[in-house]
């Protein structure tokens, strides 16, 4: 098991970001493996998308199908415009959104990320109108329960075209929303859901092929190992934060061990 590189991974992240909020002028890491290529947080509540969300788009009362709509796009301008609409979050006529969004689209401004593989599921229709279809259909099956991540995750991936990666994304938001009910959810430190990041960094992490029926003990046993390696000045991981490492530590081997191609360079300052 690489778990000591994990834990070098998550420790110059987390390095990095604090000299970068500091203000402190690049290079942030002498490691040209780290500083070439733009990288998620160790905590995904540090991402800039989220820290925007957080502050713009969430509140403790919102329905899933905003959340569900935010993950979707996943852009910063394109959130803000909707936002700038003042979209009503009670049965609120979607026409109108998905024409903020064909009109963005029509100036050739970017409407979603490109963070996020955001795609049809097969069905040839507008990409638009395929996620206006998806926030209709949580709109539809109202709220789930929200007794638990896990039970909560059950319901919201039987909607048409709502994978898990997805799912898990959306579930992070609410439970990280002071005054939402997965705040106070019992398994808020300890669930996760496998999504294909995920099961890349196990794979690369133990050096075999992790499938999603054994991800529940692979990351397990992954979090008890690389654990104590973590240095003390990071804040708590919980564990969709180590899911989430995860994906990004399959990214690193990669360009580390001599794959450069990665879709997001950076270059500070």
């Amino acid at each position: 098991m690489k778990k000591e590189e994990l834990a070098y991974w998550i420790n110059e992240r987390y390095s990095i970001m604090k000299k970068k909020t500091a203000g402190q002028v690049p290079p942030w890491t002498a490691d040209p493996n780290m500083a070439g290529v733009r990288w998620c947080n160790v905590h995904r509540e540090d991402d800039a998308v989220t820290v925007w969300m957080a502050r713009e788009w969430r509140c403790a009362k919102m329905p899933m199908w905003w959340i569900v709509l935010g993950r979707m796009l996943n852009y910063i301008p394109t959130l803000n415009e909707v936002v700038s609409a003042q979209v009503p979050k009670t049965y609120p006529d979607l026409s109108t959104i998905g024409g903020i969004l064909k009109a963005r689209r029509e100036r050739g401004d970017k409407v979603f990320t490109s963070a996020y593989t955001i795609s049809t599921c097969g069905k040839k229709m507008d990409k638009i109108d395929y996620v206006m279809e998806v926030v209709q259909a949580f709109m539809e099956a109202g709220e789930p329960d929200y007794s638990s991540l896990a039970e909560c995750y059950k319901q919201i991936t039987c909607v048409d075209g709502f994978g898990s990666f997805l799912a898990g994304q959306v579930l992070a938001d609410c439970k990280n929303t002071p005054g939402h009910p997965l705040q106070s959810a019992p398994d808020w430190h300890t669930w996760c859901s496998p999504g294909p990041g995920s099961l890349r960094g196990l794979s690369a992490l133990y050096g075999v092929p992790i499938t999603p029926k054994g991800f529940q003990a692979a990351i397990s046993m992954a979090w008890e190992a690389t654990a104590p390696l973590i240095n003390e000045d990071i804040p708590p991981i919980h564990m969709q934060d180590f899911q989430n490492c995860l994906c990004e530590f399959s990214k690193y081997m990669r360009v580390k061990y001599g794959d450069r191609r990665v879709r997001n360079t950076y270059h500070p300052g």
